[in-house]
């Protein structure tokens, strides 16, 4: 710059002054000065410049910095300045390159990046770390270069090795113009080529960069003896022109091999020749003393004539790889490559001799099954028909999902194509994996099923969007597909690292970088480490290409890591060979005839839901003399003998030994007659049994062994995924009982770990429905083996209690205590495993058992553990942390990755028990299991529940450690909380364990808290529960179910009501669902009913306190109303999915049902029961309580009502006056919600536990009704008789009152007198025929006519001679007159039921009318009770006998008569229940069998020409396939139409 220019302000500065200050200060290439010459920037615009405008002008990083630093220094006015030596500014972008390898050791693609960018030396001394980040270096590496810049002022002068880039076709020590900086450019000349001419060979010789010394002076003896020697280009040109006159190849590869040496140092050279000894060969190792003080070309001739020319080159390129000089072995293996293609193998050579051993190792981790990876990930380019042939492997391997380059492969002849003959794979697109992971993994069946990705179209269907694309098109369209689609498969929630290999199977070539194979490569390196990526090829040319690209473009050497001289028949063979190894037989299920056959892969696939135990289960897959097999069953046995799961093996081992067998536990006989009795006996195409036992007592271990023993009669199963829909099971479980056979075969199903009994019988009713709607002939009169048995393992913790509420038949038990005999098999048991196992007295589980569960021994067990216990380490956490989840949480655990993150661990492929070692001494308690869930992960756990438990009490009785403390430690570790799936697995044992709430043991309510709340309450209070809450409505943001216990906990336990309701209120704006607004009512209820109880203590009477209880009475309304209005909804049928997202999760319901209505009834009972204290309304006064009944009928204002005049009464009327709105609502409401409720009782099934609790509480409310206001005062008696215009209107109302009082007021509540007093139906039916005479409101004249008609009819069964029993004639035209106004299309579907009861036809009398009754009852009660009907049936009291005119018609009460009390009412219910009823003599004699027909699936009463339509009481009483068939059944009359009982065929 001319000083004229430099004396100039910056901003004065023309564009020539800033190319200027570029070129000379600056010092970048002139190329970048020209670009800010180009874009015309002056000084003034210079000044507005950041480092983005620069990189914009399409300059890179390191000049682009650079200018940036000088331009801040031109602004602050000082001049540059660098920190670091001088030597440092004057490296090239080369040596900052060996310098980041050598010395700073970062990742190559880090330092590769730099590269790329033109950072030389004096660039990367403006660097900061945000530049770093800029270039995509990571913080910890950034941070890690600038650091080590620093040093470098304190340290002598590096010493830079050079970094060979063989393939690389420029001389990296001869950098162009535009890669260096100005400084650069004008110090280095470049001197011409010397000889444009040279051959290939020596062009290679001269590539390599000679090492550059960047201080001056003398250097140490150490860099001496590390600096390669330098290289005679001239010498080595005539030595390389000697040798190819030589025509031995023995000396052709002594060249080769002396060229390749000398490019080591002194030091590198020695460590050759110490790793040469080390060196596998079949030939004796070269002796050291011949080795000691030889240069390259005596080594490379000792290696020729001690091993042969051939496998002196594969010794010398594996000894280079050993030493890391992967560039050299390279460089030798493919200038040699062509030269072992023209000569044999010498009689040492090793072509062949390890790539099926390296094949095996590769897949198998070192072992010799597959079963060590989790799955397995394969890409694959385009094949031939003949390639596919060879590729059979792929359906043995665990296949995650296939990447499929081959538009054809689902075509005739295709990859995908042959798999789908015998395995299941689902046909996707990259796109398909976008989106939540979950719901990806559930949408795509992912796990279960493989997934075929079709990653460049696909030629079997047409459209567009399907048709192959060019590269460039390719890359334009679908590159970003597959990145998202790598980073899924990748992401460790969805595969473990390290549990996952990816498979690139080359069978065509991949010549350049420019294909999708290739850049799906760099997707999978950019999301996982190379070492999880193995490739196979099809050639070995196609495999040199592939290498060096992969070596070339991300800088990697994929040798170790490939198979690449087997065929593709010897890659197929062997991996078929490898374990586990496939049934010879294949596997077998039973069939019709005690004949089997065969369960096919493809079939099995299918069957994603359930595990099949096969006939031949376990039976030839090892070779049973092996030492390997022996060794397989002590691990198997000591597995399941410390507390893992049972098993199929461990029932295998006892049947195989007969002298050592598996112990049967005493209630195996029980268990095995029940399903045997039930598959025999009972008619029902499914059946559920249930067995109640205790955590941790064997109860799944007894059913799985009962399972074992009648595989021969049923086809077993275990439910492996409960997560699927029912519907989806059901559809599985038919499907496994028609499998290959025109006969079905009958199926046990096994369930595990269920919390209820409710969930298993929606399972019942789907396989019904299923089998049903199934398009196959299952008829369940044909053949008994048309049958499922679910076996229903129920968690208790008291389980003979539960039992006792069952129905025996259909139950069993079993508890933690051993009868004497079993205790003997024990003993015995222990006996036998000290002959075959080291120390079975340590398998603590067994030995718990054996004990027969003492408490003395578990405690000591804990006790004797926990003695040097340090609650400071990780271990000693973790294993609090599990104790705690295995304690509250049945079947918890941590995910092992989890644990290694938690301790820090690189994972270390296959070696689980690295966290065991780490977890010493605990680790004697713990054990590894896999968790089948999101495609099965390992999970450590403590061995026993009752081990656990007996941690915890230790670790509170001797170290002081509660719960509440390991609770909250819980909660702080970031690491637990996350979407990572196995962390999400634990994430809902965390949430259950404060959440869930358990069966009270003597009855079916619940207990109002989780145990662990119980108990941190019990032993700390408020405080801390409180704390614990909040901390965890922090990691569960999006759960309500966290602050709605904390809401429920300080309501009910601390009468908090204002912070209870705050919690409440955060619950429902997470979540707004019946439940949360449920929560919030019960707040404002309990607060209300706390008022009550502390006003009638005070006995003072205070207005305010009216007004407030009055506000909170409303919430409370306004919150249930809600909520039922929610449930309402929800109960509306959504099609199939009956996945019900609004499930409350503190313990199972399935739905909201009726609980708002009842809770509004509570309510509205409080409200009277304030407004029944107060002065002018107390209820001991009859005149006080008449004005209270009139001003809640709205009859009375409040104004109206006789009171004192006082202040207090005053501010009474003005508070109720504010509230008047509200309160005269209230009893038309409850009058309303009473109706309702006694519909739903009446007229369907209760299935819950939660129904008869409701029942109990609704007739209890009915009860203070009728109190308060069905009596009529003695007053209004006397002024009836003193004035007699009255007389008509009160008795009126007294009828009415009556009818009320004793729930005869409505229809349905007249059909629940069936069984009651006739005394009271006679005054019921009175009550009607005096109404319907007086009332001449025409819409209740008709209501009143139909109670008439209906309450005759229930009169005649009560007492049939009574005086006001009417003639069938009479009721029958009262009826036709009725059904003459209200037409088809009536509000309530009442008069239609009297119509098919009165107008039924009869074998010799027909009414053509009743079918249009039949649909009008349907659309009626679909409309208006619809939401009743949702997963409950109706109840029929009414059924159709033998006898003519209303004789005809059976009562069910009365056919209960004919069995009580001979049976129990619960045996009674069993038999309802079950259909079995109807096998009963008494039922057959009483009733009639109507015949009819099946069409198209639809059930019809025949009379003659008339058909009339029924619905089946039961769906699986009718075959399935739409077959037209004669039936028979017995006829029972419900609210939503008439009911078929008990369908028989006639063929």
């Amino acid at each position: 710059m001319s000083q004229s220019t430099t004396k100039l302000p910056v901003d004065k500065w023309t564009t020539e002054d800033v190319h200027q200050w570029l070129m000379t200060n600056v010092k970048v290439h002139q190329s970048c000065a020209d670009r800010f010459s180009e874009e015309d920037i002056s000084g003034e615009s210079l000044l507005l410049f950041e480092k983005k405008d620069i990189l914009d002008l399409g300059l890179k990083h390191g000049p682009a910095v650079k200018i940036t630093s000088f331009i801040e220094n031109l602004k602050a006015g000082s001049k540059h300045q660098s920190q670091l030596p001088v030597y440092v500014e004057k490296w090239t972008k080369e040596q900052v390159n060996q310098w980041l390898m050598q010395h700073v050791k970062v990742y190559s693609k880090y330092a590769a990046r730099l590269l790329e960018e033109d950072v030389s030396g004096d660039c990367l001394v403006c660097f900061r770390k945000q530049d770093l980040l800029d270039v995509d270096v990571k913080s910890g590496p950034a941070v890690k270069i600038l650091a080590e810049l620093r040093q470098l002022n304190k340290k002598p002068e590096p010493t830079l090795q050079p970094i060979l880039h063989t393939s690389n076709p420029t001389d990296p020590t001869k950098p162009t113009h535009s890669e260096l900086s100005g400084t650069q450019a004008t110090e280095i000349q470049q001197p011409e080529s010397s000889d444009k001419t040279e051959p290939k060979s020596y062009e290679v010789m001269e590539k390599e960069p000679k090492q550059t010394q960047l201080l001056p002076g003398k250097a140490s003896e150490e860099e001496e003896i590390q600096q390669p020697k330098p290289q005679n280009v001239e010498a080595k040109k005539k030595e390389t022109a000697a040798t190819t006159a030589v025509p031995e190849t023995s000396k052709t590869v002594t060249v080769e091999i002396q060229k390749t040496l000398e490019n080591l140092s002194k030091v590198e050279l020695k460590e050759f020749h110490f790793k040469l000894e080390n060196t596998t060969s079949k030939q004796k190792r070269i002796p050291r003393g011949k080795l000691e003080r030889n240069d390259s070309m005596d080594t490379a001739r000792l290696l020729t004539a001690h091993y042969g020319h051939m496998e002196a080159l594969q010794v010398t390129i594996q000894t280079l790889r050993n030493i890391n000089q992967n560039n050299l072995a390279l460089e030798l293996e493919r200038d040699t490559d062509q030269l072992k293609q023209q000569c044999p193998p010498t009689k040492g050579g090793k072509k062949e001799a390890n790539q099926g051993d390296k094949l095996k190792a590769l897949l198998t981790c070192g072992g010799n099954s597959l079963d060590n990876y989790d799955r397995f990930v394969v890409v694959v380019n385009k094949s031939s028909p003949e390639q596919v042939q060879y590729l059979q492997f792929l359906s043995k391997l665990k296949l995650f999902s296939v990447l499929d380059l081959d538009p054809n492969s689902a075509a005739s002849g295709g990859l995908c194509h042959s798999y789908r003959e015998s395995r299941v794979a689902n046909l996707h697109t990259a796109t398909q994996f976008q989106g939540q992971t979950e719901s990806v993994i559930k949408s795509l069946n992912l796990y279960k099923q493989t997934s075929w990705v079709f990653c460049n179209g696909r030629q079997d269907l047409d459209s567009d969007s399907n048709k192959e694309l060019d590269y460039k098109n390719w890359l334009r369209k679908c590159l970003r597909d597959i990145e998202q689609l790598v980073s899924f498969i990748c992401n460790p929630e969805v595969l473990l690292r390290g549990r996952c290999l990816i498979i690139f199977l080359l069978l065509s070539p991949v010549d350049i970088d420019k294909d999708p194979m290739f850049d799906i490569y760099r997707c999978f390196i950019m999301n996982t480490v190379e070492e999880n990526i193995i490739t196979i090829c099809e050639s070995h040319s196609t495999y040199l290409k592939w290498r060096e690209l992969i070596l070339e473009k991300c800088d990697f050497d994929i040798e170790h890591l490939s198979i690449n001289e087997l065929t593709l028949s010897e890659i197929n063979g062997t991996i078929m060979g490898l374990g586990p190894l496939n049934q010879t037989s294949g596997r077998l299920l039973p069939s019709s005839g005690s004949s089997a056959v065969v369960l096919k892969q493809k079939d099995e696939d299918l069957l994603t839901a359930l595990d099949v135990l096969c006939l031949n289960q376990c039976e030839n897959i090892y070779d049973e003399n092996s030492s390997e097999f022996h060794e397989f069953r002590i691990k198997v046995e000591e597995q399941f003998y410390r507390g893992g799961k049972v098993k199929w093996w461990n029932f295998y081992f006892g049947d195989k030994d007969k002298e050592k067998p598996f112990i049967k536990r005493d209630k195996y006989e029980n268990v095995r007659k029940m399903i045997r009795s039930q598959g025999r006996d009972s008619n029902n195409i499914c059946v559920l049994l249930n067995l109640f036992h205790d955590p941790g007592c064997g109860g799944t271990t007894l059913a799985m062994h009962v399972m074992w023993d009648l595989r021969r009669e049923f086809r077993c199963t275990v439910l492996k995924d409960n997560n699927l829909p029912k519907t989806e099971v059901a559809i599985q479980v038919l499907k496994l009982m028609k499998l290959e056979s025109d006969k079905p075969s009958p199926v046990l199903l096994l369930v595990d770990d269920s919390k209820e009994t409710e969930n298993p019988n929606d399972l019942v009713n789907n396989i019904r429905i299923a089998a049903m709607e199934d398009s196959l002939n299952i008829n369940v009169d044909d053949t008994p083996n048309c049958k499922v048995i679910i076996l229903n393992c129920v968690r208790s913790h008291s389980p003979k209690e539960q039992y006792k509420q069952h129905n025996h038949l259909q139950n069993q038990y079993i508890t933690a205590s051993l009868t004497p005999e079993e205790q003997r098999e024990f003993e015995k048991k222990l006996k036998e495993l000290k002959e075959t196992h080291e120390k079975p007295e340590n398998f603590y589980s067994f030995m718990i058992m054996k004990s027969n569960f003492d408490d003395k021994y578990i405690n000591d067990l804990a006790h004797n553990t926990l003695e040097k216990f340090d609650r400071s380490t990780k271990e000693a956490k973790l294993f609090a942390f599990l104790a705690l989840l295995n304690t509250y949480v049945a079947e918890s655990e941590i995910a092992l990755s989890l644990c290694e993150d938690f301790f820090g661990m690189k994972m270390i492929r296959l070696e689980e028990e690295s966290v065991l070692d780490r977890m010493k001494p605990y680790s004697n308690l713990l054990i590894i299991d896999t968790v089948e869930e999101w495609g099965g992960y390992k999970g450590i756990r403590i061995l026993h529940h009752t081990i656990a438990s007996a941690c915890l009490d230790e670790l509170e009785r001797s170290f002081s450690l509660k719960v509440s403390d390991i609770c909250m430690e819980m909660l702080q570790y970031d690491l637990f909380f996350s979407d990572r799936v196995v962390k999400h697995k634990l994430m809902l044992s965390i949430q259950r364990m404060l959440i869930e709430r358990q069966r009270k043991k003597d009855g079916d309510d619940r207990e109002p808290f989780s145990p662990l709340i119980e108990k941190i309450h019990s032993q700390q209070g408020r405080q801390t529960v409180q704390e614990i809450f909040v901390t965890a409505s922090t990691r569960f943001e999006t759960s309500a179910s966290i602050p709605q216990a904390l809401a429920r906990y300080l309501y009910i336990n601390e009468r908090d009501f204002p912070e209870a309701l705050k919690w409440a209120e955060k619950a429902k704006n997470i979540k707004e669902n019946p439940y949360t607004f449920d929560t919030i009512g019960q707040v404002h209820k309990s607060n209300l009913k706390s008022n009550i109880d502390r006003e009638k203590q005070e006995k003072s009477h205070n207005p305010e306190d009216l007004n407030k209880n009055m506000k909170i009475a409303t919430n409370a309304m306004k919150a249930f109303q809600r909520a039922q209005e929610l449930a309402d909804i929800a109960e509306e049928p959504q099609g199939d999915d009956d996945d019900d997202n609004d499930n409350s999760e503190d313990y199972p319901r399935k739905s909201y049902n009726i609980y708002g209505h009842v809770n509004m009834l509570e309510m509205a009972f409080l409200v009277f029961e304030i407004l029944r204290r107060l002065p002018f309304f107390e209820e001991r006064n009859p005149m006080k309580k008449m004005y209270l009944q009139s001003f809640l009928r709205g009859t009375l204002n409040i104004t109206s009502v006789h009171k004192e005049d006082n202040e207090i009464n005053n501010r009474y009327v003005e508070v109720i006056k504010e509230h008047e709105q509200f309160l005269v609502k209230l009893k038309t409401e409850a009058k309303e919600n009473f109706e309702l409720l006694d519909r739903y009782f009446a007229y369907t099934k209760g299935n819950s536990e939660f129904d008869t609790v409701n029942h109990r509480k609704v007739s209890d409310l009915f009860k203070k009704y009728v109190d308060l206001f069905c009596t009529t005062p003695e007053d209004l008696k006397k002024e009836q008789e003193n004035k007699s215009h009255l007389s008509s209107k009160i008795d009126i109302e007294e009828r009415k009152l009556f009818l009320e009082k004793n729930q005869a007021d409505t229809f349905s509540g007249i059909l629940q007198h069936l069984d009651k007093p006739a005394e009271e139906m006679e005054r019921i039916t009175e009550c009607y025929a005096f109404l319907q005479q007086t009332i001449v409101h025409p819409k209740q004249n008709i209501q009143v006519k139909i109670n008439y008609i209906l309450s005759s009819i229930v009169l005649y069964h009560l007492k049939p001679k009574s005086k006001h029993v009417k003639s069938t004639r009479y009721i029958s035209e009262l009826l036709n007159d009725i059904l003459q106004r209200v037409g088809l299309w009536h509000s309530v579907p009442d008069p239609y039921y009297l119509a098919l009861l009165l107008f039924w036809p009869s074998p010799t009398e027909q009414n053509t009318e009743i079918g249009k009754y039949v649909t009008a009852i349907r659309k009626s009660s679909q409309k208006h009770l619809s939401k009743f009907f949702h997963r409950r049936s109706t109840i029929a009291y009414l059924y159709l006998g033998k006898e003519q005119g209303l004789r005809r018609l059976v009562s069910k009460s009365k056919l209960d008569r004919s069995f009580l009390p001979k049976i129990s009412r619960d045996a009674l219910a069993q038999l309802w229940w079950n259909g079995d009823i109807f096998k009963e003599e008494a039922i057959i004699s009483c009733l009639l069998r109507v015949s009819g027909t099946i069409e198209q699936g639809e059930v019809y009463a025949n009379y003659g020409t008339l058909k009339i339509p029924v619905r089946p009481a039961r769906l699986s009483g009718i075959r399935s396939g739409f077959s037209t068939e004669k039936v028979s059944f017995f006829l029972g009359f419900a609210i939503n139409g008439p009911l078929a009982y008990d369908i028989k065929y006639e063929n």
